[in-house]
């Protein structure tokens, strides 16, 4: 299932890659503007600077996340082997408004305090010190693994903020492996971004790579609820993935390199 995933996520993106590419500029040109108006409150000499600090980037950081979510509709549709829409992506903005703003806020306040308290507790020094850096960053890490699926699940089920939040836990304790996975294949497309002026796969991309890799996984809860017999842990295991992609594998059909430029003679 990881190499279709993997097949899949880049044929989608290559395919689809002007809709990935207009929100990455808008996206690209909020992250510049936000930078430039932290770099003037971190340089303010009052002693507020710090939490005022804080609390602009929770802010700032919260704000672009609507920009970020805003592509969830259309990757749902590239994922689907839909048509996407620029007009979708501006027309999603206010509608994932008050969901992005809580979800960026949420993620916003998680990385204030992994870079406040990592390098505090680091700094007191001895066993008491590294005791409570170490726990901080293994459920710092739990929660980003976790909280990674929000998007996802959103765009997919279309639940309320707080059961998508639950399910966000739910998705990670019961596919560990799969989720720390995604996070860090995500964290690579963002290295990667960066060395292409952000353009692709940006932050479009990483939406669409966690939605295509929730909708496979999905699939096994179908074929779970289909078959009841198998709910045990061993039996949980063992899924037949190939069968359950099959159609998937059909639909995006045989790719290879020249079919990326010339796609009319595939």
């Amino acid at each position: 299932m990881i190499g279709f995933y993997l097949k899949k996520n880049f044929c989608d993106g290559w395919d689809n890659i002007l809709f990935l590419i207009v929100p990455n500029i808008i996206t690209t040109l909020y992250a510049a503007l936000a930078f430039f108006l932290l770099g003037n409150v971190f340089k303010l000499e009052t002693s507020f600077a710090l939490p005022l600090s804080c609390m602009a980037f929770v802010a700032l950081f919260a704000l672009g996340m609507v920009l970020v979510m805003a592509s969830s509709e259309n990757a749902k549709a590239i994922a689907n082997f839909q048509m996407p829409s620029l007009a979708e992506y501006f027309k999603q903005i206010p509608h994932v408004f008050l969901d992005a703003i809580r979800y960026g806020a949420l993620l916003g306040i998680l990385i204030v305090v992994a870079f406040i308290g990592i390098p505090v507790y680091l700094s007191a020094g001895g066993i008491l010190g590294v005791a409570l850096c170490l726990t901080l960053i293994f459920f710092e890490a739990i929660l980003f693994f976790s909280l990674q699926w929000f998007i996802p699940l959103r765009a997919l089920l279309g639940h309320s903020f707080g059961k998508t939040i639950k399910k966000c836990f739910v998705i990670f304790f019961d596919n560990t492996g799969f989720s720390v996975f995604i996070f860090f294949w995500n964290l690579f497309l963002g290295v990667l971004s960066f060395l292409i002026f952000c353009l692709v796969p940006g932050t479009a991309g990483i939406v669409l790579s966690g939605i295509n890799a929730l909708r496979l996984r999905l699939y096994k809860y179908d074929w779970l609820d289909a078959h009841p017999e198998n709910k045990s842990p061993k039996l949980r295991k063992k899924i037949p993935w190939a069968a359950l992609i099959k159609e998937d594998d059909e639909n995006l059909g045989p790719r290879n390199f020249k079919s990326f430029f010339m796609p009319w003679k595939n």
